[in-house]
């Protein structure tokens, strides 16, 4: 999840879902460790429509647009960089080892070499089918 999707989740889950409810907005992003890119990240999830400015100084509320922008990065959390780091990890790691069962097959071809082959194979095509919608 970028920093722009992680702020905004938090502004939901602070406010409840709520676009009536304010919502500190210096102090979440100075918690979370984006001091730096406030007006950044501001701006952004304004831009997108999924922030608008509250009344109190600092403060903002969530939009509609925005609340259904956070329930959707909190409903696919696969989707995530961490989910799709974590998917292409097992992946690469799924290859290496099937490459070394090809290379057992090659030098002593046999049935009893050939199954761990077709095992790991399955298990490449599942992997690649859950890192396709990901990207």
């Amino acid at each position: 999840m970028d920093t722009f999707h992680k702020i905004l989740v938090r502004i939901y889950e602070i406010s409840g879902g709520r676009d009536s409810q304010d919502v500190d907005f210096v102090d979440l992003v100075k918690t979370e460790g984006y001091m730096p890119s406030l007006e950044n990240i501001k701006n952004h999830l304004s831009t997108e429509s999924w922030i608008t400015d509250s009344n109190k100084p600092g403060h903002v509320r969530i939009t509609h647009w925005g609340a259904a922008e956070a329930k959707k990065s909190l409903a696919s959390p696969a989707k995530t960089e961490a989910g799709i780091d974590r998917v292409t990890a097992r992946l690469g790691n799924a290859a290496k080892d099937f490459s070394i069962l090809v290379e057992e097959f090659i030098a002593k071809p046999s049935a009893q070499t050939l199954k761990p082959v077709q095992e790991k194979l399955t298990e490449l095509d599942g992997l690649l089918g859950k890192v396709k919608p990901m990207v």
